[in-house]
């Protein structure tokens, strides 16, 4: 069922239980290469009530769409998944206290109407290699024990982050965060019936993956979606994360800064 969208940030997810997802990470940067970074998340988990209904269905042996009654009752089961503010903030302080040297935890925040959640951090980094490090989502021996579920593709936000000094240049590349990925791995292994492979489909519908960054370096080359200033964007839907090979997603966010 739905866990509570601060489990992002501090303890992870199982992105396969998440409906309309934005992801957004910004990157500001020093000449010195020290800089502030955040990571936010936006979920809105009410398209995966129909998807949770008709899963309910079908496990009863049931057939014919997700009732009225059906769809209220999956509702108020996903609500009841949901975790009060005060275990974020108890959380927040966990996490402060874990981050590696170099990075500290400037602010974080989390919001939640209903099925509609909201949560945010802000770090301080001291070099981009510490940035890296910041890990939202630690896997405990019982997960492995027990297989665990799909691998959440947040759990360290910043690590495709990568740096190479080429002299006159500074060459900055990451990986493109796929949320996609997993939550389709599993859910496909699960029976359903054509209605229920488009409920499916329409979970992603509202994907959005953002990347900005933000250098005072003249821009030599670059394949960002759009430019607004200093700040290079990339960004990235369900339908353009679909075509992308293996490589391009490894890849897919570059940028040469000169000196």
């Amino acid at each position: 069922m739905l866990r509570r969208l601060a489990v992002v940030l501090l303890v992870g997810i199982a992105l396969v239980t998440t409906g309309c997802l934005d992801i957004e990470e910004t990157v500001t940067l020093n000449r010195n290469l020290s800089g502030q970074a955040g990571f936010s998340m936006k979920v809105d988990a009410e398209p995966l009530v129909p998807f949770m209904a008709a899963m309910q269905r079908q496990m009863q042996g049931k057939s014919g769409p997700p009732t009225a009654q059906d769809l209220a009752a999956a509702r108020a089961e996903m609500l009841k998944d949901a975790n009060p503010k005060e275990d974020f903030e108890k959380d927040k302080r966990e996490m402060a206290q874990s981050l590696p040297p170099g990075v500290k935890l400037l602010n974080a925040d989390f919001t939640q109407n209903g099925l509609k959640s909201a949560a945010s951090a802000m770090f301080s980094f001291e070099n981009l290699a510490a940035l890296r490090q910041v890990m939202f989502d630690k896997p405990s021996s019982t997960d492995a024990d027990q297989g665990g579920g799909p691998q959440n593709p947040v759990s360290q936000p910043f690590d495709g982050l990568e740096v190479k000094d080429q002299g006159s240049t500074i060459l900055i590349t990451s990986s493109v965060v796929d949320p996609m990925t997993g939550a389709k791995s599993q859910m496909q292994q699960m029976p359903m019936d054509a209605a229920m492979q488009q409920q499916f489909a329409a979970i992603f519908k509202g994907l959005r993956v953002a990347v900005k960054i933000t250098a005072p370096f003249t821009i030599v080359e670059q394949n960002a979606t759009r430019k607004e200033g200093n700040t290079l964007i990339w960004e990235f839907d369900t339908s353009k994360l679909q075509t992308m090979t293996p490589d391009q997603i490894a890849h897919g966010i570059r940028v040469v800064y000169k000196k």
